[in-house]
């Protein structure tokens, strides 16, 4: 039998090292999957966690899952292979490593600023935009919106994340900078309606509108992405915040001494988020949308067809 303190000590052998005792040439972490006819490197090694992860196939496991796999070989023959038959009995129990930090995940941004690059709006997020929302195209370009037609990876190297079809919402810091980007699903299948990668910490929807925002003019809070696209469509300067529990205290200071103004939905949810806004935000001004609207983009879409 095997003890639990061997197969410990035999999962702290360092994943990279075995991977080339196997045979498996190892660069930059990364080396061709075993398991699938892999032409570039998707095999990658996490030194932190010592784990590998396929991501193409998805093959992931240990160190002595890897022995196993690759080797094709049982539990006890792969603990054999890397310790050597005569280590179940002559091993002492030794203190076990101690555990790493949690690596902090972060959205892959040089990919992500790739894939909403092209700005390309396919029918569905045309139909969308211009035709249900009554958008202004020069919003939509600047807010730097994009489309994909097909299920797309949010990391250069993994599985399809993004929905399709889909709209893809850049978000921005203060500064302009890309933080993450969200998707929308427009299609008509049971699949989540709004996407983000993992990492993303997206609190606040369109702050890059404060670098223009000139002293004491109003700013608009809305509730989600396409409210806020209808607000700027309507000439005013407008940010979204979809929830005010997730607010951290970086997010408020921007906001605090700003002459905020807010419609809130016509319905409970967004009677809550105004009220917890204005409990962190006390100058926040409230305004009554007409009883036959829902959000502001109904209203904005709804004046627009009464104009035209």
């Amino acid at each position: 039998m095997i003890e639990q303190h061997q197969i410990a000590r035999l999962e702290a052998t360092p994943i990279e090292d075995v991977a080339e005792r196997l045979g498996l040439q190892v660069s930059h972490h990364k080396a061709l999957c075993p398991f699938h006819d892999d032409r570039h490197p998707s095999l990658t090694f996490n030194t932190l966690t010592n784990r590998y992860r396929c991501y193409v196939c998805d093959a992931h496991g240990g160190v002595i899952d890897l022995v196993r796999n690759v080797r094709g070989c049982g539990f006890r023959e792969a603990c054999e292979w890397l310790g050597g038959s005569s280590m179940f009995t002559t091993i002492r129990p030794l203190p076990l490593p101690p555990k790493s930090k949690k690596r902090e995940i972060k959205p892959d941004l040089e990919w992500l600023s790739t894939l909403v690059q092209p700005r390309v709006l396919n029918l569905a997020a045309k139909r969308f935009l211009f035709e249900e929302r009554k958008l202004d195209e020069r919003i939509v370009d600047w807010c730097g919106l994009s489309s994909v037609s097909w299920p797309s990876p949010c990391w250069r190297y993994g599985k399809p994340f993004y929905d399709a079809p889909s709209l893809l919402i850049p978000y921005y810091d203060i500064e302009g900078r890309l933080v993450s980007v969200q998707s929308r699903y427009l299609g008509k299948e049971d699949k989540p309606r709004f996407k983000f990668p993992r990492g993303s910490n997206c609190h606040i929807y369109g702050l890059q509108i404060l670098r223009f925002l000139r002293p004491n003019e109003e700013l608009w809070i809305t509730e989600g992405c396409s409210d806020c696209w209808a607000m700027l469509s309507s000439g005013r300067k407008a940010i979204a915040i979809p929830s005010a529990t997730l607010l951290k205290e970086k997010d408020i200071e921007p906001l605090r001494g700003l002459n905020l103004h807010m419609f809130p939905d016509q319905d409970k949810p967004g009677e809550k988020l105004f009220l917890e806004l204005r409990e962190r935000l006390p100058q926040l001004v409230r305004h009554q949308l007409p009883s036959d609207c829902k959000d502001f983009g109904d209203f904005y879409a709804k004046r627009l067809k009464v104009k035209s």
